[in-house]
């Protein structure tokens, strides 16, 4: 029992669970004092020597914060594989009205919902992935993370619109909530990363160009896709025999050395269009302009509309 522990914990054990695997008061103090083990906060203790791994800190801080802790925000985002992670404060979850002790590098977190988002299976405690993202929704720094956010738990398969859209209900106060209830749709129409939410609403949408298909995985399950590649995307126009590829990334066995921009009167006339992530997000209405001409040398009969007094979009 308690060599499972051990192991399971990377080397990190509650003082319960000591006493519970057979080593008794006297017996855990004979370890601290020859050294064998190290206090790493009131009754968590470390049983092997060395630094710990990322996964034995998440162990500390949650038995650390003892009955209900839950890793959340950040460091769930960590242990669903959303991001790389291995820096930054732990983040913990705890039921409303409890104080566990304070760890340095710890954030404490409470919440009156804490015994019920608990996800079934991951290990140490986390919260369930809609759970996550709502929770990381609410302390990003600005709209564009929290869409970052709904897009890469989605793009991974971590979650799904309809599941976030039933967490959602259970919240009260949410905020930028028209703006979460928007992207949600479009997710659920096919967008998996920011860059892509970016494009259909600044380039397709708001210049009236057509909406193209979805593709970001390739022939790929969205869980086989890793966190970084789900920032790009790609978009299919099958009508028209174009796509436009988002990211830096190259895709459907690009030549080593193209071009990532469709500068080129040669890259405008062919069916693959390329913009980095800075082209999207600042320059939409040059993107549009690009689109809509390769669209047009393919059949497409109109042109894009102004977004503004200062689009940049050539239109009719």
């Amino acid at each position: 029992m308690f060599d499972g522990w051990v192991k399971r914990q990377r080397g990190v054990v509650a003082r319960w669970q000591a006493l519970a695997g057979g080593y008794t008061r006297s017996g855990i103090e004979r370890q601290l004092i020859d050294g064998q083990w190290r206090r790493l906060a009131n009754g968590v203790y470390a049983t092997r020597p060395g630094s710990l791994c990322r996964r034995g800190e998440f162990w500390a801080a949650v038995l650390a914060a003892g009955n209900g802790a839950l890793l959340s925000h950040y460091s769930a985002a960590e242990v669903l594989g959303w991001t790389a992670g291995g820096l930054g404060p732990i983040h913990i979850t705890v039921p409303a009205g409890r104080h566990p002790q304070e760890m340095p590098g710890v954030v404490i977190h409470r919440s009156r919902r804490a015994a019920f988002v608990r996800h079934p299976s991951r290990s140490p405690p986390v919260t369930r992935a809609e759970e996550a993202v709502l929770d990381l929704w609410e302390v990003a720094a600005d709209l564009d993370e929290a869409l970052g956010w709904v897009a890469v738990a989605c793009g991974m398969a971590s979650t799904s619109p309809e599941r976030l859209l039933v967490a959602l209900q259970s919240r009260l106060r949410v905020r930028w909530r028209v703006a979460l209830m928007a992207a949600l749709r479009d997710v659920g129409f096919g967008c998996r990363s920011l860059l892509e939410l970016r494009y259909l609403r600044d380039v397709e949408r708001a210049h009236g160009l057509p909406e193209g298909e979805r593709w970001p995985c390739g022939d790929r399950s969205p869980r086989e896709v890793p966190p970084e590649e789900v920032t790009n995307g790609v978009v299919l126009y099958p009508a028209f025999g174009t796509s436009v590829h988002l990211g830096n990334r190259k895709r459907d066995g690009a030549a080593e050395g193209s071009p990532p921009r469709t500068s080129s009167d040669g890259t405008l006339q062919g069916r693959v269009l390329r913009y980095a992530e800075a082209d999207v997000l600042e320059r939409p209405c040059h993107v549009a302009d690009e689109v809509a001409e390769a669209l047009r040398r393919r059949g497409w009969r109109r042109y894009p509309r102004s977004c503004s007094p200062s689009c940049g979009a050539l239109t009719a």
